[in-house]
């Protein structure tokens, strides 16, 4: 009897273990920088050996992926409400090109790490012409874009969206923040200075909020975006969230400095992030900022005292000739002749001192 209620028992312990609701699950993780990082990458993203995420480079018509390796859970069950959750990250974007750029890049929450088909230009590496827009896509972007594309109703090239399952914007304003007082203050996405965004999507009113601001701010209390809807169509139980960028004729570096996200809670401050060289610093050696003053002072020095020396030489040689012009050399004697030239010889020490 006892080995038969044992079976029995065994029998229902996993019946509850297969079929009751999971707990609430809790995914969360922190990059400051990328020296150590164990993110999945393809395309042009790469890590730097100062502790960087690159996602693009100098190339044209590319484009890199990034995403965290294991899937994150952002519901009990595939129809159980979606969790809460929250991300924020540290990006720079830098051209080569002054105020010419690539198209930005985008942080994404979609079903695989790979995105398969996808194209750079103004699709961000997110999708194609055939599958933009696509309700079987299960994805949510939110945008960081830098070119106008009048395809996909951009406001402008320098605004953040919320996209869902496609590039055409549900919600969208230029890139800046609010101040205490409500007064909105322009960033430039493009302008190689780091910035600090964060995405919070509550789960119970069922609102995602965007904000932007300069890194080391704090954290405006009002978000640049609030976009009330639900996400149950759009997530499924588990889904991978990572970052994708592209280039298109014009090359850019597109860089993440640091990385934190959290579901079911507050993601963790990012601190001690890897520095971006300073604007303007490439190329810069002691020659160009020591050297080359140098030398242009020594050589306009000398050429000062060459056109002194030519002007006084000019004088002197005039003085000469009216000199010469002016004796007659008839029936002068040897002591005249002597007179003369001492007379001469102190002419020419005062003419050429």
């Amino acid at each position: 009897m006892f080995p038969m209620f044992f079976n029995l028992f065994m029998l229902l312990a996993l019946f509850l273990v297969d079929f009751s609701p999971a707990t609430c699950e809790v995914d969360a993780f922190i990059y400051n920088g990328f020296q150590s990082a164990n993110l999945s990458v393809d395309g042009t993203a790469q890590f730097t050996s100062n502790g960087f995420l690159l996602l693009t480079n100098s190339g044209t018509q590319n484009q890199g992926h990034a995403f965290y390796p294991n899937p994150i859970h952002f519901k009990n069950s595939p129809n159980g409400s979606v969790f809460s959750f929250a991300t924020t990250f540290v990006f720079a974007i830098r051209s080569d090109y002054g105020n010419l750029s690539g198209h930005g890049l985008a942080f994404v929450i979609a079903p695989h790490r790979g995105l398969q088909g996808s194209l750079a230009n103004h699709y961000l590496g997110l999708f194609n012409s055939s599958n933009n827009g696509n309700r079987s896509n299960h994805v949510v972007v939110v945008e960081l874009d830098t070119i106008y594309s009048e395809d996909f109703g951009d406001i402008n090239d320098n605004h953040v969206g919320i996209d869902i399952n496609g590039l055409k914007s549900a919600a969208n304003y230029t890139a800046g923040y609010f101040d205490d007082t409500d007064l909105f203050h322009n960033l430039t996405l493009i302008s190689g200075q780091e910035m600090q965004v964060w995405i919070d999507y509550d789960g119970r009113t069922k609102q995602m909020n965007v904000t932007v601001a300069q890194l080391h701010m704090e954290k405006p209390v009002r978000p640049l975006l609030a976009w009330k809807y639900d996400l149950l169509s759009i997530l499924d139980q588990t889904m991978y969230v990572g970052f994708s960028s592209s280039t298109g004729s014009v090359p850019a570096h597109h860089y993440i400095l640091g990385w934190s996200f959290k579901t079911n809670g507050k993601a963790q401050e990012l601190s001690q992030l890897p520095k971006l060289p300073r604007l303007g610093s490439k190329g810069t050696s002691r020659f160009v900022t020591i050297g080359l003053p140098i030398i242009s002072l020594v050589s306009l020095v000398a050429a000062v005292l060459a056109v002194v020396y030519y002007v006084r030489r000019k004088k002197y040689e005039a003085i000469h000739e009216d000199w010469e012009a002016s004796i007659d050399y008839k029936g002068l004697s040897i002591k005249n002749c002597t007179l003369l030239l001492r007379d001469s010889e102190k002419r020419s020490y005062w003419v050429m001192g």
